[in-house]
């Protein structure tokens, strides 16, 4: 019996070590810098003040990771209301690839929205439900799609990014219809921000547990 309560311990120990550890912003471009430029979104059914079409505009950026595997804990970005109303979410999508439009193996982080009507410009945090794992040394893009609606949003830009060591940022790209994918400007990048947290090594995990097992023992 002591057996398996010895077991049930360093299973659980190893399931809560599995869980991220410690918590860090890697890019961080919320602040603006000394140039600001404003990228078109859009749903489906979007409209222009005018009432002219207006439809599915989309957004990417990318950005390459460090040296170690890590959680995705946070894209916050910056945001403006461009139509008159705000009820469609934001949809996030992450995926691998060298270019925009050819993302590999897609995957929708979430959706997030703005609160209200006011102020137009908010800065929005969209947290993962499932936290995905982002490997080391890898190019990810960042898709935004309003998916259904025909409210019109902008994504903020601007040009001084502050990046972790290894870590690098990319500029925006858009999409409209009819056209192909485009990059805005080579001296522009999206305003947002990615908090991440380190994956723990296996053999610390192990190291970990089997600590922990020993003082137990010594306990009994």
């Amino acid at each position: 019996m002591k057996i398996s309560n010895l077991a049930i311990v360093a299973s659980g120990l190893l399931v809560a070590c599995s869980a991220p550890c410690s918590a860090a912003y890697v890019i961080n471009n919320l602040t603006g810098g000394t140039q600001s430029y404003s990228e078109s979104l859009s749903g489906p059914d979007g409209m222009d003040d005018f009432g002219f079409p207006f439809d599915n505009r989309e957004i990417a950026f990318s950005f390459t990771t460090g040296t170690a595997a890590v959680y995705l804990t946070e894209i916050s970005f910056v945001s403006s209301i461009a139509g008159f109303t705000n009820s469609s979410p934001i949809q996030l999508a992450l995926s691998t690839g060298s270019n925009a439009p050819g993302g590999i193996n897609p995957l929708v982080v979430g959706t997030v929205s703005h609160s209200g009507l006011s102020p137009i410009t908010q800065t929005l945090t969209l947290v993962p439900g499932a936290t995905p794992v982002l490997q080391a040394n890898t190019l990810y893009w960042v898709h935004f799609t309003v998916p259904s609606g025909s409210n019109v949003y902008t994504v903020h830009n601007a040009n001084s990014p502050v990046v972790d060591p290894g870590w690098s940022l990319g500029t925006t790209w858009r999409s409209e219809p009819f056209t192909n994918w485009e990059e805005i400007s080579p001296t522009l990048f999206p305003r947002v921000r990615l908090g991440v947290e380190v994956v723990p090594e296996p053999s610390a995990l192990l190291s970990a547990s089997l600590g922990f097992l020993v003082l137990l023992r010594r306990r009994k």
